[in-house]
Order: structure tokens, then C-alpha cells, then sequence
């Protein structure tokens, strides 16, 4: 989808943003999962167990690949969420008040947010592993480490899944939280008194508490959403779990407080 396609329909610019970040995303976090997938494999077949040191330089590797998509998305949802709202908009033209507000934005989520999912992404693949090696090691059979090792290599076949889902998720997730802080604070610094409201896609896959959030009136910016009895500052705040955030497509859109 091509930005300059149904401009004034702001999902489907977002949308647009976010594929752009996590379609490339994706393809990073899938390479360094079979990456690590292929040598913990291979150690496997000599050590008889999955190594620390081959799993601290995935989780390394996966941290990086997390902050330096995450710093491009934090970008461009904080020039989209800037943008609309005219009254607020100029900060854009101050080069440096704006460069200093995404890298604050950047470092702060990284901090709060990023290292923990990168964390979390690791231990998925390891434990996708694991799960084979006590398979194998409960089986009546004998125990074979070649076996084994070439049973571990087969959850490759889940990375390409498991990369989208984690790039879709983080991506949205970064960017609604750029947009909302960043907008927040852009009013408060400006004088502006800013509304936020949750704009949900529609369509067959939209999560039903998510549609309904279509009719929920404008909020204060330091006040929660109700999504399905979560208290959610935003979508992708993590606060709503999994069900509410993996996989979400909805924005927030924000009106000066009249």
C-alpha cells in the first residue's frame, strides 16, 4: 500500500508506516532465528545440550535487530502523530527539538520496553528447541544427538511465523507509543490541551472489544482506554496482554480540546 493512496484515511496511512518498518522487520528477525537455530543445532550434536554462549549472542543479536527497527518506527509514527495535529505541527520545522524528542523516545522505549521483547523473542526459539531435546531424552528409544540435532534444525520452519508475527507486534507497538507520548508531550511543552482517540480497523479479523472502540468518546491524554475491561493507555500497551496486542492494526488519532 502506497502512502499516497487514500491520504486522508489515517489507518491506511499508518498502516502503510507500519509495513514498511516490518516487512524488512521480519526478514532480519527470521535470519538471526535459523542463524541461531543452525548453530545451536550443530552444538548440540557434540555438547548434548543447548549452550549459554550461543544463546547469549542470539539474544545480543536479537537486541540489536530490535533497536535499530524500533528506532526507524519510533521515527516515523512521531512525524505521522505530529503532523496531525496542525496546532502542533511546527515542531516538525525545529530540527533540533525534533531530533531530540525521537531520541529520547527511542532510548526510552528501548529501556523500558525493548529489551524485555527482545528477551522474550529469544527465549521462544530456545524453548521451541528445548521442547524436542526432552522429547527425545523421554523416549523409549535410545538417545541420539545426530538425531536430535537434526529434529532441532526443523524449527526453522517456524521462524518465518514467528518472525512476522514478532515485527508486526513490536512495530505497531513502538509506534503507537511514540505517537501517544510524543504527542503528549509536544502539547503539554506547546500549550496545547490534546484529546486522543482509539480508531480501530474494520474488518473480519478485528477483535470485537477493538471495534467497539469506534464509539468511545475522546479520552485526556493521561487517561486509560477500557478495551474488554484492560485498562490500555493505547494500542499495543502491553498492560492489555497478549490477546489485545499481538497483531493489533489500531492507531490513535488526537483533536485539540475545545
Amino acid at each position: 500500500m502506497l502512502l499516497w493512496r487514500r491520504k486522508s484515511d489515517p489507518q491506511a496511512v499508518w498502516e502503510a508506516l507500519m509495513q514498511s518498518v516490518e516487512v524488512p522487520f521480519a526478514a532480519a528477525v527470521e535470519e538471526e532465528k535459523n542463524r541461531y537455530i543452525a548453530v545451536a543445532a550443530e552444538s548440540f550434536a557434540m555438547n548434548m545440550r543447548l549452550t549459554d554462549t550461543a544463546f547469549d549472542v542470539h539474544l545480543g543479536n536479537m537486541s540489536d535487530i530490535a533497536a535499530r527497527f524500533d528506532n526507524i518506527a519510533i521515527r516515523l509514527a512521531l512525524h505521522e502523530a505530529l503532523k496531525g495535529v496542525k496546532t502542533i505541527a511546527h515542531v516538525l520545522e525545529k530540527r533540533e527539538g525534533w531530533e531530540s524528542l525521537w531520541l529520547y523516545l527511542t532510548r526510552k522505549w528501548i529501556q523500558d520496553f525493548g529489551a524485555q521483547r527482545a528477551r522474550e523473542t529469544a527465549n521462544t526459539t530456545r524453548s521451541d528447541m528445548q521442547r524436542i531435546i526432552d522429547l527425545a531424552v523421554s523416549a523409549t528409544e535410545e538417545f541420539n544427538p545426530q538425531q536430535v540435532a537434526a529434529k532441532l534444525l526443523r524449527v526453522q520452519g517456524m521462524s518465518a511465523w514467528r518472525a512476522l508475527t514478532v515485527a508486526r507486534t513490536e512495530t505497531h507497538a513502538a509506534m503507537m507509543y511514540a505517537s501517544e507520548e510524543g504527542a503528549a508531550k509536544t502539547g503539554r511543552d506547546n500549550g496545547v490541551t490534546l484529546l486522543k482517540s482509539w480508531l480501530p480497523v474494520h474488518d473480519e479479523r478485528t477483535r470485537v472489544n477493538h471495534a467497539a472502540m469506534s464509539s468511545h468518546p475522546a479520552i485526556p491524554m493521561d487517561a486509560d482506554f477500557s478495551v474488554g475491561g484492560y485498562p490500555m493507555k493505547r494500542p499495543g500497551d502491553p498492560r492489555g496482554g497478549a490477546a489485545n496486542c499481538i497483531n493489533c492494526r489500531c492507531v490513535l488519532t488526537y483533536k485539540v480540546e475545545e
